[in-house]
């Protein structure tokens, strides 16, 4: 029920690109930083010196993804600020095809940005 309630409220109104393309900009930025955490927390890790070098090439393709999202989130900052101001997007059509429903509410204009603090972010689960 309330799933529908949001996907109503979505499709009622529309959100401007340029706020959109800036929010994807900071989501970008966030998981950036997320990526860097995790390439610290992986290096406080000892890995065995007889380590196969696949799993480390593997390991160090989470430095590529830093460095591409830190990119690609100044990459949708600057393209926020250049695209015209107020060009409406349909919300749901748009925010429909995300699985995250917090991210959902981190691009949608029509919700306030909550930032939690690092020891809300939730239970860490090791596969």
């Amino acid at each position: 029920m309330e799933s529908r309630q949001k996907k109503d409220q979505m499709s009622h109104h529309a959100m401007a690109l340029d706020t959109l393309a800036a929010r994807v900009g900071e989501e970008l930025e966030t998981l950036a930083r997320l990526s860097t955490d995790v390439q610290r927390a992986l290096s406080n890790c000892s890995l065995p010196a007889d380590t196969d070098a696949q799993v480390i090439r593997g390991l160090q393709g989470i430095d590529r993804i830093t460095q591409s999202l830190e990119d690609l989130g100044r990459l949708m900052s600057d393209v926020a600020v250049e695209i015209p101001k107020g060009i409406p997007l349909q919300a749901e059509p748009i925010l429909s095809r995300l699985r995250l429903h917090e991210l959902v509410d981190s691009l949608n204009p029509a919700h306030e940005k909550k930032v939690m603090p690092r020891e809300d972010d939730g239970e860490i689960i090791w596969l």
